[in-house]
């Protein structure tokens, strides 16, 4: 055996328990490794669920308040002893129950949202008759939007509790429903007196639980504020443009 052969020899007994050291290291850390995504998954799972937890509270959070306030109005045509009012009432009002105890999706079409509030605004028509005007402005690009439920509900809920409840006369209420590339807008105005936000604490708490609701859902920009211009209250949501009710 010559020297050089000997030499390859005396590496390769070497150089295999070093190599097997080396594949040992490897396969510790590929296996850390392997622990460590195992673990990072199962806690994005948790936020998730959190996340589920913590929106379904909101949802529950805000049907209340439209529960009494639609209750208040049917007692108010009952003080009046407007009887028949009160029958059609309560039947706008049982639609709007099937609705509640039936929806259970994180975002709902925006004709379903429509659709559903409809029930609470026919209610307010009952009762104020003539004195109400409507008005909808639909951007048919806007319109195959979704949306968490309740969100128009709790806007238009807020512009008739806290004005137009309050305004003598001609009571306007307009809703829009605009799309500017990837984003829609959504606009509930109303042209009760004016109001301060602090002194309105549901106010503040309907328009804090759509905020936190929307940021929820949606990883991209969206924004609720409400501001007052030209004698008319307006009240703003907006969202990304999603029009498969998946985010």
């Amino acid at each position: 055996m010559n020297e050089s052969v000997f030499t390859i020899l005396i590496l390769v007994c070497l150089g295999i328990p070093i190599a097997g050291f080396v594949i040992l290291l490897l396969l510790g850390f590929f296996g850390k490794e392997f622990d460590y995504l195992q673990i990072e998954n199962k806690k994005m799972e948790m936020e998730k669920e959190l996340h589920r937890v913590e929106y379904l509270q909101l949802s529950q959070q805000i049907q209340p308040h439209f529960l009494f306030n639609s209750l208040n109005a049917m007692l108010s045509l009952n003080r009046l002893g407007r009887n028949v009012d009160v029958e059609h009432a309560l039947e706008e009002f049982s639609k709007f129950v099937r609705y509640k105890y039936t929806e259970k999706d994180a975002l709902v079409p925006f004709q379903k949202e429509l659709a559903y509030t409809s029930h609470y605004i026919s209610i307010q028509k009952i009762r104020f008759g003539d004195h109400l005007h409507l008005k909808y402005e639909i951007d048919q690009n806007a319109e195959p939007t979704y949306l968490p439920p309740y969100v128009l509900q709790t806007l238009v809920e807020n512009a008739f509790k806290h004005g137009l409840e309050k305004k003598i006369g001609r009571k306007e209420l307009t809703i829009l429903l605009k799309r500017k590339g990837s984003w829609v807008t959504l606009f509930v105005c109303d042209n009760g007196p004016e109001f301060v936000v602090g002194e309105s604490p549901h106010l503040g708490v309907g328009l804090e639980n759509i905020r936190k609701r929307l940021t929820l859902i949606f990883d991209l920009y969206t924004e609720v504020s409400i501001s007052r211009e030209k004698g008319v209250t307006i009240a703003k949501a907006v969202w990304p443009y999603t029009p498969e009710g998946r985010t």
